[in-house]
């Protein structure tokens, strides 16, 4: 078959062709508007309510947040008190670490005349009274106490072997100044 249409002819009809595509392109994207259109309006319906729901919640919430607020004034009382004793417990002073610290180092054939322990004895030099059966148990007492991170500073301040007030059958007797850690305690 020969085309005897003239080319006017055959340009009109390629370009209506094209018009009739482009009217489907347009009326394609016109129907893709309107329906982003609605579901845009619907997605703001659906917030709206949501919206709505939220703030009557919040609202029943917080009347009956006023109710509890005896109790939101108890739990603060609380929470003071147990601050306050946080810092009291955090001062706390254990001196069974102490006792025990002083036990460990203590060697066989020691004993001790008197002990005294206070907030105040803690960190400052104090003096021990003790009583050994030999010399050698009263050097092994210093060297123990020295050894130990409980205590620092430990010097002799007196080492006598007198029979004047001794305890029975510790006729060494020993005055020791030391100085107990505070972290002993701790």
């Amino acid at each position: 078959m020969i085309n005897l249409l003239p080319n006017d002819a055959k340009a009109e009809i390629y370009a209506g062709r094209m018009n009739v595509t482009l009217v489907k392109y347009i009326l394609i994207l016109g129907l893709g508007t309107v329906f982003l259109c609605f579901i845009s309006v619907a997605v703001y319906f659906v917030l709206m309510g949501t919206k709505a729901s939220a703030e009557a919640i919040a609202a029943d919430n917080a009347s009956k947040s006023t109710a509890y607020s005896s109790v939101q004034g108890q739990a603060n009382g609380l929470k003071s008190s147990l601050a306050t004793a946080k810092i009291i417990l955090d001062k706390e002073v254990d001196y069974t670490k102490v006792i025990t610290g002083i036990a460990r180092v203590m060697p066989a054939g020691v004993v001790l005349d008197t002990l005294s322990l206070s907030p105040t004895t803690l960190g400052v030099p104090i003096t021990l009274q003790a009583y050994a059966k030999t010399t050698h148990d009263a050097l092994a007492l210093k060297d123990n106490f020295q050894k130990s991170a409980l205590f620092s500073n430990v010097t002799f301040l007196s080492l006598s072997s007198s029979n004047a007030g001794q305890t029975n059958g510790y006729p060494i007797s020993i005055s020791l100044s030391l100085i107990i850690n505070k972290s002993a305690a701790l």
